[in-house]
């Protein structure tokens, strides 16, 4: 269980004299061992492309993690999002994209159709639009056609549906067929083909569909069939994948070994074990930092690494905090957010963990996009926002953009390192 910030709190200060015994500074990395590394021919690196036609609207991505992991909705932003479409697609608010997803270039069927898949390590289906999607939900976007596969498959008496906490739903029938990633072929994977998609999910018109990566969840489909990390992990030297987004630009996956080159300095990987009985990447971390200074505050947090959540959702005494330090910055009651004037300077925000080691997110990465432009200076809104009181925390792409990431099914527990930050 995530604790409240309320009472448990110790904050613990670490002068100069003391900071190698602070359980968040190891005084070296150089007698620690080695970085994981992978073997064979048949690991997986799959390059990452920013998606250059879909900036956000801040609230909107914040109302649909909310609603993805069941979260309150604070007071009447429910409405709010209503009135304004806040579904899956977005409305422009800046001239640029912000760092709102990342697509890959995933190839399904013989011959192979590329298709561009956000990989999200918070859920498990793998579906895609298809030709038979209804409603005109096709529109521009690359699709699996599986009239066009020597390899598909109807699986018969086989259905899925999803529906998602703001009521968009999709659902259809399901295929068997080859699916390529990079250099990995997985004959007769489970193919989700949407008959029905809302149209709330479907305004990103780049995004083909969703490939669900999470630790041990089943999927929507019934009956059950294996998801695509049980596919992968007989095909995979090790049975892991590795995360390296990036701030304002392409990342990179990589599955079944560990490129070492992405650790920054002599780092190596600081493993965390996963809580008992997950389904996603549950674990805990236990103390955060703002601003650089000496002050630690020690509780114990439960929290969830989600690749396929933009934000970084905290407890909000931990928000009240952070944004006590930002000039100007307020709790903005119309958009349900913390927001500030877009000149602030935004301090670092640091996490640790009880293995001894802590992730530094820059002050700009917690910046995420701008929200007002009628005020002079503009008002822009945080990466960081509440988690609204629930029982875990979610380290979406804020956080893992500043940090390289291990996802390691086999041995039950996630890595982190420092990397060279752009």
């Amino acid at each position: 269980m995530a604790a409240s910030i309320w009472p448990s709190l110790i904050v613990i200060f670490c002068f100069s004299t003391l900071i190698q015994s602070s359980p968040f500074f190891p005084a070296t990395n150089r007698d620690a061992p080695g970085p994981d590394r992978g073997g064979g021919g048949d690991s997986v690196r799959v390059s990452l492309t920013r998606n250059p036609n879909y900036a956000p609207n801040g609230p909107a991505v914040y109302y649909r993690a909310l609603k993805k992991w069941g979260m309150t909705v604070p007071g009447q932003f429910a409405g709010h999002a209503a009135q304004k479409d806040y579904g899956d697609g977005e409305v422009s608010a800046k001239n640029q994209p912000d760092d709102k997803e990342y697509l890959s270039s995933v190839g399904i069927g013989t011959p192979l159709q590329w298709v561009n898949m956000d990989f999200d390590s918070g859920s498990s289906d793998f579906w895609v639009w298809s030709p038979n999607t209804a409603g005109g939900a096709v529109g521009n976007r690359s699709i699996y056609n599986p009239g066009a596969s020597s390899t598909a498959q109807l699986v018969p008496n086989t259905t899925w549906h999803i529906m998602y906490g703001d009521g968009s739903e999709a659902y259809g029938n399901v295929y068997n067929d080859t699916v390529s990633i990079a250099n990995i072929s997985i004959p007769g994977s489970m193919i989700e083909n949407a008959q029905f998609v809302s149209m709330s999910l479907a305004q990103d018109q780049v995004l083909s569909g969703v490939a669900g990566l999470a630790y041990n969840l089943s999927s929507e489909v019934y009956p059950s069939k294996p998801t695509l990390l049980q596919s992968l992990a007989p095909l995979l030297s090790k049975n892991l994948f590795t995360v390296d987004l990036k701030w304002h630009d392409a990342g990179e996956y990589n599955f079944g070994r560990i490129d070492d080159t992405r650790i920054a300095g002599n780092d190596y990987i600081h493993y965390t074990p996963l809580l008992d009985d997950a389904s996603f990447w549950q674990f805990n971390f236990t103390g955060f930092n703002v601003g650089g200074d000496n002050k630690w505050y020690i509780s114990s947090w439960e929290a969830i690494a989600d690749t396929g959540t933009t934000l970084l959702l905290l407890d909000d005494g931990i928000c009240k905090m952070y944004y006590a330090a930002v000039p100007g910055s307020v709790y903005n009651e119309s958009l349900f957010t913390w927001t500030y004037p877009c000149n602030s300077t935004l301090p670092d925000f640091k996490v640790g963990f009880d293995n001894g080691w802590h992730a530094t997110i820059p002050g700009k990465y917690m910046n995420f996009t701008v929200v007002d432009m009628s005020m002079p200076g503009w008002t822009c809104m945080g990466g960081l926002q509440s988690d609204q009181g629930q029982p875990f925390s979610i380290l979406g792409d804020i956080f893992l953009k500043a940090v390289f990431a291990v996802f390691d099914i086999d041995n039950k527990r996630v890595g982190f390192s420092s990397k060279n930050l752009n």
